[in-house]
């Protein structure tokens, strides 16, 4: 709830700012995946086409007598098996980067969510779903005799952004005792 009011402050009080970095970052996180998936397709459509060469090349060797029937046998096997994975990668892959480019994302939709929880009191299913992606909870370390988690809040629409310190956002080194042992600290 801590994270959420932080977020609806920035959000309400810094419009302008908040805009332009969900939207910077929505774009750059975008990019950076798009780059990624094209970089693999590319090494996988690289892969088929050696894959069809491979086999051309076992196929000539094996007429020549250069290779034993049952040695072609075993390596167009394992060439098709292989091959047919790849295809099917390749085919998940294109129809992700489809669906990618269908999808607009703008900080318009997130923003009207977060306007509608500018006064919430309260955490509740609905707020969570519509605002909330997905939240990592990281392994609990001891440091300096403290137990210390780190949780990772992804965002709907915008993914995970670190909200700046801003003057009016909560002051640095904020602490916060949600629970017994469980401490909530905002530090610079």
């Amino acid at each position: 709830m801590g994270e959420i009011r932080r977020l609806t402050k920035l959000a309400t009080q810094y419009e302008p700012q908040f805009a332009e970095l969900v939207m910077g970052h929505s774009i750059k996180e975008a990019e950076h995946e798009r780059q990624l998936k094209q970089k693999t397709l590319a090494e996988l459509q690289a892969r088929d086409r050696e894959l069809d060469n491979l086999f051309e090349h076992i196929y000539e060797d094996n007429v020549t007598g250069k290779i034993s029937d049952d040695r072609f046998a075993k390596l167009s096997i394992k060439y098709e098996a292989e091959q047919k994975e790849v295809s099917a990668k390749i085919t998940a892959l294109q129809n992700e980067l489809d669906s990618d480019r269908s999808k607009a994302v703008t900080s318009d939709m997130f923003m009207a969510s977060v306007r509608k929880y500018t006064r919430a009191r309260k955490l509740t299913p609905r707020m969570l779903n519509e605002l909330i992606e997905k939240i990592e909870v990281h392994q609990a370390e001891k440091i300096d005799g403290k137990t210390v988690q780190k949780l990772t809040i992804y965002y709907n629409c915008i993914g995970n952004i670190e909200i700046p310190d801003l003057d009016k956002l909560p002051e640095n080194n904020v602490s916060l005792h949600t629970r017994q042992g469980v401490d909530v600290h905002y530090a610079a």
